[in-house]
């Protein structure tokens, strides 16, 4: 029993001595997370504003200084925009296009990273350059080469125009994505699938499509935001908001000599708030799919 005692008080102060916390560690640990909170603070500072500018009236809005918070909250600029077809009519082409934009970019930079993945090609590397010199050029660069060649094909002004404007810019970066996610998966997988008797697209089917789901997802989230946050295409290569998406409808409510900043704010929030449920749920998966291929077995 004397021993047992003794064991006893030999072993409580090993414990408590284990769960001492260090107080410098403790102080680093606390700076980083109070600059953590600072910087995400200054990020979400203007969201706040515009999220708040929404309910606010114009005489708020024009107040020096303007205050943060709505002293009078209201849904006038919602109200405004919901009178207003046309704004709901941009925001479903948003939909349309990204959407859009966002399929043909999976479904062609798929095919092109695992070319470039599996098969080792005369110049592959050099293809590879190419596509990504592409992105060296800024759109306004193009955009009268895109616009006469949309207008003689008679793609001026419609959905499909601008799927294919958006879609030739972002597709180049998607297969990059695609490449780097693929290069992470083993090709002995497949080699063990095409063994066992199963043909390259059987394999490609049910080995390489399941695995690859993570960089599909990622590269589906970069080509819509891409595409929805798309305005200099929108504002040129479209006339009406028969293809107009909800990017050119913000920029209309800046006028000549006054900004309708509650009007701008409420749609703003409108076209931002699906994507910040998007990001939420799915940021795991953009920044898995993006980082894929970084690290090499």
């Amino acid at each position: 029993m004397n021993s047992i005692n003794t064991l006893d008080d030999h072993s409580e102060p090993s414990r408590f001595r284990l769960t001492s916390v260090n107080p410098v560690m403790f102080s680093k640990r606390t700076m980083i997370v109070l600059l953590a909170l600072l910087l995400v603070g200054i990020l979400l500072l203007p969201v706040l504003w515009m999220a708040l500018a929404a309910f606010k009236t114009d005489i708020e809005l024009f107040r020096t200084p303007p205050p943060l918070f709505p002293t009078n909250p209201t849904l006038q600029a919602f109200q405004y925009l919901l009178g207003q077809p046309r704004y709901l009519k941009m925001l479903a082409n948003s939909y349309i296009i990204s959407l859009s934009v966002a399929a043909l970019c999976v479904f062609l930079s798929f095919l092109a990273g695992y070319g470039f993945s599996r098969y080792k090609l005369r110049g592959g590397n050099l293809l590879l350059l190419i596509t990504l010199f592409s992105q060296m050029f800024p759109p306004v660069s193009l955009i009268i080469p895109y616009y006469n060649i949309l207008n003689t094909v008679g793609l001026y002004d419609t959905h499909l125009g601008l799927i294919i404007a958006d879609a030739s810019f972002i597709l180049p970066f998607c297969i990059w994505m695609f490449r780097g996610y693929l290069d992470s998966i083993p090709t002995d997988l497949e080699d063990a699938a095409m063994v066992d008797g199963a043909s390259r697209l059987q394999a490609l089917w049910k080995i390489v499509l399941p695995i690859t789901l993570p960089g599909f997802i990622a590269t589906g989230i970069y080509a819509f935001l891409g595409a929805w946050n798309e305005y200099t295409f929108a504002v040129i290569l479209t006339r009406t908001e028969v293809a107009s998406p909800v990017t050119v409808g913000i920029g209309e409510f800046f006028g000549l000599f006054t900004v309708k900043w509650s009007q701008m704010s409420a749609l703003a929030l409108a076209a931002s708030l699906p994507l910040m449920i998007i990001f939420i749920f799915l940021q795991r998966y953009l920044v898995e799919g993006m980082t894929a291929g970084a690290v090499r077995e």
